[in-house]
């Protein structure tokens, strides 16, 4: 973690000390949760739409944080001793970039509507085979969160891959003028964000400030099955960065079929003379190891760490990770939903083998106008892959049990004790939903009262 002392991060901040204070005392990490203070962090007060972190900024000193910053704008100055700065956000965004700056690692960026955090987990586990590797922790993509992700790296870091998250145009921009990427791939162009940005061509046009804000004569990939993404490109300057595409008809693409079993998937991919056993589930998932393996290989990595960190994946939790209940599966793929994912997740279901496949769905939120319509697209798409039973939450998935005629309940509660008995069978439940809806819920409770 960041280890510095105050007079270093007041410069690396063009700030101001205010009070008197050792100044060569270092602080040990940063944090903006009150709650989360421990001896010798430095705080950063937050200003919030209903929370303004200055509040908390004198409990955090009582508590033993070394020192906090403040917003020149609140006055009258505390009686403590604090840094003055004209932005405490900014501040905290400049006082990241200096220390990443200052570290000097390769700068992985990972962004897109679906699989990044998959895909930031694979290259991470590729990348830890050989080289001291640190990669973005839990949802923390965001301009609060790229630079908390950052003060964790340590001092010897060599490889640092930064999960890029956004609702907005102009996002991804602030996060690569943070990070500077010298490495950047889109994973993929969905309908998540829809309702903010109003369509896919304006989504990709968002994701692709990755690559305005990658380095020069750095990499980018994309993936080429998104006809947006090469939309885009077509209106950007990219003379001076690396274009390559993976999936069907790019430069990196799968020419086997994709096999299943209880482990994972096995693949081939053009540029590896060796099958790909991969410790994840979905065709989807073979199509996010598909730049991972590139940049691994543009990196010099041997292609021995490319095969057993894909083998030896650890993913994060809730990303269609398969777990024994009974005598049942069940396919957690709680973390978030929009509508290619779940019928990437359905697709998922339908490989794995079983006597029964059953589907949980709940709501995708953020859709816009044509919410209802999409998630009655849904329920139909898992009538034509052949799902056996649906079983829906939420008020918009009304519209998914319709488009399968499947079955609606009030509550998660509802729908686990209708699903109990089904654990008793050679099953497999695929969970989904947006995260708003809380499904991982009724994971555990399927797990839990399996352990009861």
């Amino acid at each position: 973690m960041i280890v510095k002392t105050i007079h270093e991060i007041t410069n690396m901040m063009h700030a101001t000390l205010h009070g008197d204070i050792d100044d060569t005392k270092k602080i040990h990490g940063v944090v903006i949760d009150s709650r989360q203070v421990t001896k010798d962090v430095l705080y950063v007060p937050i200003i919030g739409q209903r929370v303004d972190g200055h509040t908390f900024a004198k409990q955090t000193i009582e508590d033993g944080a070394l020192i906090s910053l403040w917003q020149k704008d609140h006055v009258p100055y505390p009686d403590f001793p604090v840094i003055l700065v004209d932005d405490t956000l900014q501040a905290m965004q400049d006082l990241s970039k200096a220390y990443l700056d200052e570290l000097h690692p390769l700068v992985i960026g990972v962004t897109g509507s679906n699989g990044k955090t998959s895909c930031k987990d694979m290259l991470y586990s590729i990348f830890s085979q050989e080289k001291k590797t640190q990669k973005t922790q839990g949802n923390r993509n965001s301009e609060i969160g790229l630079p908390l992700t950052i003060f964790d790296f340590d001092e010897d870091i060599e490889v640092a891959i930064l999960e890029m998250g956004m609702e907005n145009k102009g996002e991804i921009t602030q996060l690569t003028s943070i990070a500077q990427p010298d490495i950047s791939v889109i994973t993929s162009i969905g309908s998540a964000h829809m309702e903010n940005l109003g369509g896919k061509l304006q989504i990709a046009q968002a994701k692709c400030e990755i690559l305005e804000g990658t380095k020069e004569n750095g990499l980018f990939l994309y993936n080429y099955e998104s006809k947006e993404i090469q939309e885009v490109l077509c209106t950007l300057d990219t003379e001076n960065k690396k274009i390559v595409s993976f999936g069907q008809g790019g430069d990196v693409s799968i020419t086997s079929d994709i096999e299943y079993d209880k482990e994972g998937i096995v693949f081939n991919c053009n540029i590896l003379d060796t099958p790909v056993h991969l410790r994840a589930f979905g065709d989807f998932q073979a199509m996010n190891a598909l730049p991972c393996i590139y940049i691994a290989k543009a990196c010099h990595l041997k292609e021995e760490s490319i095969l057993n960190g894909l083998k030896d994946l650890e993913m994060t939790k809730m990303r269609t990770q398969l777990i024994s209940v009974k005598n049942a599966y069940i396919l957690d793929d709680t973390y978030k939903s929009n509508p290619e994912s779940a019928k990437a997740a359905i697709d998922t279901l339908m490989e794995l083998p079983a006597n029964k496949h059953i589907a949980i769905l709940s709501d995708m939120l953020d859709l816009g106008s044509e919410e209802k319509q999409l998630h009655y697209d849904v329920g139909v798409y898992a009538k034509e892959k052949g799902v056996d039973e649906l079983y829906c939450t939420g008020p918009l998935s009304k519209e998914t049990a319709d488009g399968f005629n499947g079955k609606w309940y009030e509550t998660k509660d509802e729908i686990y004790e209708a699903c109990k008995p089904l654990l008793e069978k050679d099953c497999i439940i695929m969970i989904k939903g947006s995260r708003a809806m809380k499904m991982d819920t009724l994971v555990d409770a399927f797990r839990g009262k399996n352990n009861e």
